[in-house]
């Protein structure tokens, strides 16, 4: 009786949660610098702090660091999800109503880097509330992306 027990509580995890637990390992962190004197806003993201990008500016001591209770989020990471992810599912500007145009991007994340976005200051709420709706995406949207992710990498 306790053997067919164990083997049903053995059986896979078949909700929603259960299918991203085995991508616990995948995070994003996404970290916004501000410039008033540089009149520019940088976004970076990596899967791991320790790897975020010199700023490539004269000064980075211009540079402020955005805290999330000024985004107004509970987080500044995502779980799950590989910064690779985002960008092949999202695109280079991760889903940021922002102009092509107007946005350098710098994509090191082959290399083992991170992705960093730089625009004008003027566009400050268009980034923040892009990087709110990134950290505030659902669990079902999360699993469509790894999903998308890996039938790209199947075929």
């Amino acid at each position: 009786m306790k053997a067919a027990d164990k083997k049903q509580n053995r059986l896979k995890d078949d909700s929603l949660f259960g299918l991203l637990s085995s991508y616990k390992s995948n995070n994003t962190f996404i970290r916004i610098m501000i410039s008033e004197k540089q009149d520019s806003i940088i976004i970076q993201i990596s899967d791991n702090p320790a790897k975020w990008l010199d700023l490539g500016v004269e000064k980075p001591s211009d540079y402020k660091s955005i805290r999330r209770l000024e985004i107004g989020t509970h987080k500044i990471s995502l779980k799950y999800l590989c910064p690779e992810h985002l960008v092949k599912a999202l695109g280079p500007l991760l889903g940021i109503d922002l102009p092509i145009d107007r946005v350098e991007i710098n994509n090191n994340l082959a290399g083992g880097g991170c992705l960093a976005l730089k625009t004008s200051l003027k566009y400050k709420g268009r980034v923040l509330q892009g990087i709110k709706k990134l950290l505030g995406m659902n669990p079902q949207k999360k699993y469509e992306i790894l999903e998308k992710n890996l039938s790209e990498n199947q075929e």
